[in-house]
């Protein structure tokens, strides 16, 4: 069994979308990236690495009354 938080989700129509006023906002972090580029085969470049946390926030996206 993993250690993480269970993730929320959640469909947002094309209506929704449009009524929002500006766009969305979307941040986050980052938490111990480290990666490494290495030559692949036939010289193609291979990304490897890892990340500790990754952290996004999205808001200004109305979503209405949210039934408990």
């Amino acid at each position: 069994m993993s250690n993480s938080s269970p993730i929320e989700t959640r469909e947002i129509s094309d209506a929704d979308l449009d009524g929002v006023a500006g766009g969305l906002s979307v941040g986050g972090t980052v938490d111990g990236l480290v990666a490494k580029v290495t030559q692949g085969p036939g010289g193609v470049p291979v990304l490897e690495g890892s990340v500790k946390s990754i952290g996004i926030t999205v808001s200004d996206i109305p979503l209405g009354p949210i039934a408990l």
